[in-house]
């Protein structure tokens, strides 16, 4: 019996379910149905030429150089984000399936969607050295696996560009951000992260990847002690915006 009709045997006594809707999964790619393909809510312009937060409809269609109302007040330390999706939904649950239901073959899943995204920004990274916003030991050690360093994997591939692996350490482990406000984010990751050594970053336009980004407290973290080390350029790519 061939290797095909033995896993297409096992699939209709045993049927994958899609991850995005729970039910049986025909077609469509390893976790998602072709429906829940479709139903990712991505993010399009108009959007903020810095933080990448898609623009609200009150705004007037804005210019190639515009900027939401926090950019316009803020100071932030990257030079600018762009994100894929919105946090919700379908993209929300494959992204808990990648990451807290600890299964790195998701990227299988995404690595679409990421060639997608960037097949017309690609000239902006162009130069670019990818790196992934760590996990600290101890957060690492329970998950099994770094699931911003797989992202940081597949947009590196992607954009055929090298990849420094983890050149930047998380020295004080953070509690969880989720029901913090944008001031207590800040000051929750406010000295976690270090460059090691320096010299490895110095002069070079870096690329941070994270998988999801809420008031870019971590990020703008992370730049800050990039730029300290002597990093030229930060751009930020997320998968998710929430």
């Amino acid at each position: 019996m061939g290797t095909a009709l033995l896993k297409k045997m096992v699939e209709g006594l045993f049927p994958r379910l899609c991850v995005g809707c729970g039910l049986a999964r025909e077609g469509g790619g390893e976790h998602l149905c072709p429906l829940c393909q479709d139903y990712i809510e991505l993010i399009a312009e108009p959007h903020c030429q810095t933080c990448g937060i898609p623009a609200e409809i009150d705004y007037e269609y804005p210019t190639e150089d515009f900027q939401c109302g926090l950019c316009q007040k803020a100071t932030f330390h990257f030079d600018r984000v762009r994100s894929l999706g919105i946090y919700d939904s379908v993209l929300k649950r494959l992204i808990h399936f990648f990451k807290y239901r600890k299964q790195p073959g998701a990227i299988q899943e995404i690595k679409p969607l990421l060639k997608s995204h960037f097949q017309n920004d690609a000239q902006a990274y162009e130069g670019f050295h990818v790196v992934s916003v760590p996990l600290h030991f101890n957060k690492l050690k329970e998950r099994g696996f770094d699931q911003s360093f797989v992202l940081a994997q597949a947009v590196a591939q992607v954009l055929n560009l090298p990849i420094l692996v983890r050149p930047i350490s998380r020295i004080r482990e953070t509690p969880p951000q989720a029901k913090q406000s944008r001031a207590e984010r800040a000051k929750n990751v406010c000295g976690a992260f270090q460059v090691m050594p320096p010299e490895g970053v110095a002069g070079k336009d870096v690329l941070l990847v994270d998988d999801v980004m809420t008031t870019g407290s971590t990020v703008n973290e992370v730049a800050r002690v990039l730029k300290r080390a002597g990093t030229h350029c930060v751009h930020v790519f997320t998968l998710a915006r929430a």
